[in-house]
């Protein structure tokens, strides 16, 4: 059995691969300093540039030779390392009840989302497409709401089970649900301040030139972050760099290593689903490296301004990647289950945002709505951008309750990956199978939203006794 780590491939390839993915990156910093369009709906510079590899590429206009299946690994080792850097970066931090909630309200929706993809494909499998591989619906939550390099990790480990192409379904879930995040969270932003439903009055007019433009030549320009290492023993980014470096080799030791031990026990089919899991032994190993050095009082060794721009450097090219990778033959053959299945997610996921917020959050229902409309269609940093409008300078508690909600919806995610995985692993990929994962699906989802409505309800009936004796 092969994993991403066997594709055999030639220096001179990757070299040629890291500089076309450069090039586009610039090329999309370049369409979005001077294309209003694109300033317009604040498209990032990572997915305009993707979208132009998709065409320039050699399925469309062939001016380039980069290969797919390429490009879909470097999505697969990219993801690790994003996690890497996310967690040398994590630092103690305070835990307040809107993180705690944001995060639920995360988890609640990518259970929303499984279900209904899950559904939605068994439905087409009984009715007009009974060859459909019926795990094609669990991708929806993975593409939309845990982002490209997810997606394809998880649906390339599924191609063991018969899913042609699944790696490409996941990317083109993820392309589609970026498309919704900024082309459909944009207008939705105008409504709600035609509406008033954002006490921020000034909404769009207040995004400055520069970022509309994406770029800043005016200062004071903020700085990307510390030099902790002296420059002339060694180059504060080449440290910081090699942690991961060194970390990225231990998690495929460990990987390695538990792959093994499974193939002596006897389960070697459920290896692929290790392979595919990389990203959180990488994830684990980070946090477990950046506790020791903590504890031996060398934190000071690691930035978090240059951990947070190297994550930042490695989904750059990620998203680029990832979109250059959709094989628009395998979108075309799967051109209907993949348009039914986002059309219906995008619709519920924004149903049921706007049912949620409003009653799961006493303050800026609006931007918590939009901010998660964004996460749970693209990213975090769509969710994040879409904030921005509504919030320039980030004055209020949203942006910061979604980037650690998104870390407490990381930690109650684990059992959705392992739930997703199940009809695959345990139920020998049948009907029924995929059926009992629907169930499961619908009893955690219920589960989630029974604690987090007792959590609400227990500190409504804490805070009132404290208001009454005052």
């Amino acid at each position: 059995m092969t994993t991403p780590w066997d594709l055999a491939v030639n220096l001179k390839d990757v070299v040629l691969d890291f500089t076309w993915l450069s090039i586009l990156l610039i090329a999309g910093a370049a369409l979005r300093r001077y294309v209003p369009f694109f300033q317009k709906y604040l498209v990032p510079n990572n997915i305009i540039g993707g979208f132009l590899g998709l065409i320039i590429g050699p399925q469309l206009l062939g001016l380039t030779n980069f290969s797919v299946e390429r490009f879909g690994l470097y999505v697969y080792h990219l993801l690790a390392l994003v996690f890497i850097a996310i967690g040398l970066r994590q630092q103690k931090t305070r835990w307040g009840t809107g993180p705690v909630s944001t995060g639920f309200g995360m988890i609640t929706i990518l259970c929303l989302q499984g279900f209904v993809g899950l559904l939605v494909a068994l439905v087409l499998v009984y009715s007009f497409l009974p060859d459909l591989f019926p795990g094609f619906g669990l991708l929806l939550p993975l593409g939309f709401g845990m982002g490209p390099g997810l997606a394809y990790t998880m649906g390339h480990s599924w191609e063991h089970f018969g899913f042609d192409g699944g790696g490409v379904v996941g990317l083109t879930f993820a392309a589609i649900g970026f498309l919704i995040a900024y082309f459909i969270g944009i207008p939705l932003i105008q409504r709600g301040i035609r509406r008033n439903e954002t006490r921020l009055i000034e909404g769009m007019d207040s995004i400055s030139d520069a970022v509309r433009k994406g770029v800043f030549k005016e200062p004071p320009l903020k700085s990307a972050g510390l030099l902790t290492i002296a420059s002339e023993a060694m180059e504060p980014m080449a440290f910081q760099v090699g942690l991961i470096g060194g970390l990225y080799l231990l998690t495929y030791a460990v990987t390695y290593g538990l792959a093994k031990l499974m193939i002596s026990a006897g389960l070697t089919d459920f290896t692929p689903t290790l392979w595919s899991f990389h990203f959180l032994v990488a994830m684990l190993l980070a946090l477990g490296a950046r506790k020791l050095i903590d504890m031996s009082g060398r934190n000071y060794l690691i930035d978090r301004g240059l951990m947070t721009r190297s994550s930042g450097l490695f989904m750059d090219y990620l998203v680029v990647a990832s979109i250059a990778a959709i094989s628009l033959a395998i979108v075309w053959s799967y051109w209907m289950p993949i348009l039914f299945m986002s059309v219906i997610g995008g619709i519920g996921t924004y149903a049921f945002l706007r049912w949620l917020m409003w009653r799961a959050f006493e303050d800026h229902q609006f931007e918590r709505f939009i901010g998660l409309f964004g996460d749970l269609t693209g990213t975090i940093n769509s969710g994040l951008v879409l904030v921005r409008v509504t919030d320039p300078e980030f004055d209020t508690p949203v942006a910061e309750d979604l980037v650690y909600g998104s870390g407490i919806a990381l930690l109650m995610g684990f059992p959705l990956l392992v739930v997703l995985n199940l009809p695959m692993n345990i139920f020998h990929n049948t009907l029924g199978g995929y059926w009992i994962t629907l169930g499961i699906l619908a009893a955690y989802y219920t589960l989630i939203l029974v604690v987090w409505l007792a959590m609400k309800f227990l500190r409504l009936r804490a805070v009132r006794p404290a208001v009454q004796s005052t």
